[in-house]
């Protein structure tokens, strides 16, 4: 008898997220199949993410639901349409969150036999300090987990983390959250012989060129590295900065010298050009899985860890990045950088290790942990 899993994270479909329902569609076994929840009004008025996305892409099955959405001191509170027709499946896979209420109230199908587990992070990196109420969620969060039957952890950081506050090893599957790196790897490929034309089209030739590329949120630190930029060029000005990501507006980088705001990226190949042009990935805020795209065009990661450092910075080592401690100043940065730079032969002994250090993390082998997991927690 043919079994469904249903998967409902994120409160849509990231245009990242894409290449891992299509290698998981590809790879299921026969006896299971999986819808994805999905808003089709997400295509022409996204509510989560900003880039594009679009279904035409999509080559794995879809739930189309409705979302409603409040604002509630500050925060978006969300319910999707897909409670009643949840029941219907076997396994529901849903993303460690409570702020989509539809999430924590199709766990209540466990008491009809329907198997329900988490995805995520395990808890929330993006805060230090928390208030009351963000206890309280991360309590709720916790104990909803301890009732699930199975929980997708990012990485084996998580997964540690779940195993001290209480959780079974054997019900927690660590999945190496990722992109899909040979893809991006290919790109640079392609690109790389182009990089000197590349440079000369962007204006980058003799310079020492760093990137960004992410969300402009708080825990990115722009404004750390806008101010440790603006040391370095004043030490050196053929040091450039590029920005990339949705957001950035607000920081005024037209304001900063040798620094250029792109903005949104999102087409494969366009991409792909600015990070083979680069020569360094500057991104002092939490990780995510931006450097990893980064570390595919054999580009250095200059970070700092700190207590909000997302469960992806276990990608992170002495063989592809430097991490610097959390007291680190915008002035010790720009010096990391500006050391670095100056040091060729230490830049290009990085290099040469980056992809070896991260090649296992596939989005293929991503695909192959949901599934171990997902036959795990149908065969209980």
């Amino acid at each position: 008898m043919m079994r469904k899993v249903l998967f409902a994270h994120q409160s849509t479909i990231p245009h990242y997220r894409i290449p891992f329902y299509e290698a998981l569609e590809l790879l299921r076994p026969e006896d299971w199949r999986f819808d994805v929840v999905f808003d089709l009004a997400e295509q022409e008025n996204p509510q989560f993410f900003s880039e594009p996305i679009d279904i035409e892409e999509f080559n794995f099955p879809l739930l189309n639901v409705n979302t409603l959405s409040i604002q509630f001191r500050g925060k978006k509170i969300a319910y999707q349409t897909f409670w009643r027709r949840a029941a219907g499946y076997d396994l529901i896979i849903a993303e460690n969150a409570v702020n989509n209420l539809a999430y924590p109230l199709c766990q209540v199908h466990q008491v009809r036999g329907i198997k329900y587990a988490y995805w995520g992070h395990g808890r929330d990196h993006s805060v230090d300090q928390m208030s009351l109420a963000k206890k309280t969620s991360e309590r709720l969060k916790l104990m909803l987990a301890k009732q699930a039957d199975g929980f997708f952890a990012y990485t084996p950081r998580v997964k540690r983390y779940l195993e001290g506050e209480g959780l079974s090893p054997t019900r927690i599957f660590a999945v190496n959250n990722t992109i899909d790196i040979n893809e991006q790897r290919r790109l640079f490929e392609r690109w790389r012989p182009e990089r000197p034309s590349i440079r000369q089209k962007f204006d980058l030739q003799g310079k020492k060129t760093l990137l960004f590329v992410g969300r402009f949120t708080p825990n990115k630190r722009i404004d750390f590295l806008l101010k440790g930029f603006s040391i370095l060029q004043k030490w050196d000005p053929a040091h450039h900065l590029l920005l990339v990501g949705s957001g950035g507006e607000v920081y005024n980088p037209g304001d900063y010298a040798n620094v250029t705001y792109l903005g949104p990226i999102v087409e494969p190949d366009r991409l792909a050009r600015f990070y083979t042009a680069s020569d360094l990935f500057a991104f002092p805020g939490s990780v995510g899985l931006g450097p990893l795209q980064a570390l595919c065009y054999d580009l250095p990661i200059v970070t700092i860890d700190s207590n909000v450092q997302m469960p992806e910075i276990d990608y992170l080592n002495h063989n592809n990045s430097i991490i610097l401690p959390a007291s680190t100043t915008p002035e010790a940065y720009a010096s990391t950088i500006f050391e670095l730079f100056d040091d060729q032969e230490k830049l290009r002994a990085l290099k040469s290790s980056i992809w070896p250090s991260i090649q296992h993390l596939t989005i293929e082998q991503m695909a192959l942990n949901f599934i171990h997991g997902i036959n795990t927690i149908l065969a209980t």
